[in-house]
């Protein structure tokens, strides 16, 4: 390859460059928790990937000191992604000595990889190196070895982080309506892309190599312009971190539905419901007088379990009486009162005084941007140009 730099290049530097920065600030943050120094990790992984596929392009492998120089560190970033998954839905999430396990490939490759490096580095001699490498440290085997490792602890790991992610997803609709708690999409939609991609890069790579065909480095420059966007996005995502938010991540407690079946006062949602539809008419009717009479659904923090006690009856039938009654989820339930009520104010002339957040903020809402996404999907308009339809009526 050419050692020019061209104008995506320069992007990807300036994304290592970015990705490394972001990553130091959150490493020394005073209130650095175990997500900040994971997402601290995952970046830094990222920018020594991106810089080992660098070192390839433009050519520094074929100076002594770069010749296999130690980066084995391609199973590393799949348990860090995985990790970070865990630290945003667990409540107590805490990285002690056995996650360590989860970095052993890692460990076991680069100190060969270190190994190999120290010993051909005294020897001039490209073919000499060579020779030793291959020869007494089966250089290339070991990276063989530890692609087709890298490919299943991606394709392991992405099971597991996905996995995680629908389970406090789940759990999140189910059970909580505040609107200033992350449902994380973003996580779920990252992952639905890698997923995707890795996928592509698989046959487009792999089954090739296997039946003998010509490789193409596209494949390389596909797998380098993926990096770069994650770098890029994991960097927003530390500054989000670092920056004062409104919106926040609820913690889904380990063993959530169990710890919630032992609740003193009402069954879990994996209590078994009520199977007849006559049964729910009781729960149906004592709901929407809580939130039509009782106006509940302005309370911000309102959960399944609070709606439950509130009510009378068990949370898992009040959730079972939600689906069935009004095929909704608890969330998206609750806050589909929340835009009527927006509505209904936004209609109304003693409110003009008032903003669209302090609105909104009046009704139940407590995150903007929220809000702003949450009356989209209700409505099909954002707030404002919702409130320009009304002011064209009159």
């Amino acid at each position: 390859m050419s050692g020019a730099l061209g104008v995506f290049d320069m992007i990807v530097i300036v994304g290592v460059m970015q990705g490394i920065a972001v990553a130091f600030v959150l490493a020394c943050h005073p209130s650095a928790s175990t997500g900040k120094k994971l997402l601290s990790a995952i970046l830094i992984t990222l920018a020594l990937l991106i810089i080992k596929i660098l070192l390839d392009i433009f050519g520094f492998y074929k100076y002594p000191v770069f010749q296999y120089f130690p980066l084995a560190i391609d199973t590393l970033i799949q348990p860090l992604i995985y990790l970070y998954a865990c630290s945003l839905t667990e409540n107590n999430f805490a990285f002690n000595r056995r996650k360590l396990l989860h970095f052993l490939p890692v460990l076991l490759f680069q100190l060969h990889a270190v190994v190999t490096y120290l010993i051909t580095l005294i020897e001039p001699n490209f073919h000499l190196k060579y020779l030793i490498a291959e020869r007494y440290l089966f250089f290339n085997t070991i990276k063989q070895i530890e692609d087709i490792v890298a490919l299943f602890s991606m394709a392991i790991y992405w099971y597991l982080s996905f996995r995680k992610t629908l389970t406090y997803s789940q759990w999140l609709l189910i059970n909580k309506a505040h609107t200033h708690y992350s449902e994380l999409t973003w996580l779920r939609n990252l992952l639905i892309g890698t997923g995707v991609l890795g996928a592509i890069l698989f046959l487009s790579s792999v089954v090739p190599i296997i039946m003998g065909l010509t490789d193409s480095f596209a494949n390389v420059k596909v797998f380098y312009g993926y990096l770069t966007m994650l770098t890029y996005f994991f960097s927003v995502r530390g500054y989000q971190m670092i920056l004062p938010s409104e919106v926040k991540v609820v913690k889904q407690p380990e063993d959530a539905f169990v710890k919630q079946r032992e609740s003193e006062d009402f069954a879990a949602i994996s209590e078994p419901i009520i199977e007849a539809e006559k049964d729910y008419s009781e729960i149906l009717s004592a709901l929407k007088e809580a939130m039509e009479k009782d106006l509940l659904f302005l309370e911000p923090e309102l959960s399944l379990k609070e709606m439950a006690k509130t009510i009378g009856y068990p949370a898992g039938q009040v959730s079972a009486a939600i689906n069935a009654g009004f095929g909704l989820n608890f969330r998206t339930w609750v806050n589909g009162y929340r835009v009527t009520e927006v509505k209904k104010r936004l209609d109304n002339s003693a409110y003009k005084h008032l903003s669209l957040t302090g609105i909104a903020f009046e009704c139940g809402f407590n995150s903007e941007a929220s809000f702003y996404r949450i009356f989209r999907q209700c409505t099909g308009y954002s707030p404002k140009s919702y409130l320009q339809e009304i002011k064209r009526e009159y």
